[in-house]
């Protein structure tokens, strides 16, 4: 992987694997220049949102929910929920 920053002073991350057509990176995620409710969000540009991938654009409380699955998937292996781990709420 490798980080990068944009003209604007953004950072992201892209990986060689993920290379389009014509051979060129493309982004795996990317500080976002959209500004959010978040209290501080104008003072920190790049702090409300992520692009992931080329079309997907999270906010921070789905940046924490996405990382509440992937550790889920790491701990259980599947995406997938349980009926005991949907009760456990």
């Amino acid at each position: 992987m490798r980080q990068y920053e944009t003209p604007r002073g953004f950072h992201g991350i892209e990986a060689e694997k993920y290379q389009n057509d014509r051979g060129v990176y493309t982004r795996l995620v990317q500080e976002s220049s959209a500004i959010g409710n978040d209290e501080d969000a104008v003072l920190r540009p790049g702090s409300s949102f992520l692009w992931i991938g080329e079309d997907h654009h999270l906010s921070r409380c789905e940046v924490e929910e996405l990382i509440s699955h992937l550790n889920r998937w790491l701990e259980t292996k599947t995406l997938a929920v349980t009926t005991r781990q949907s009760n456990e709420g």
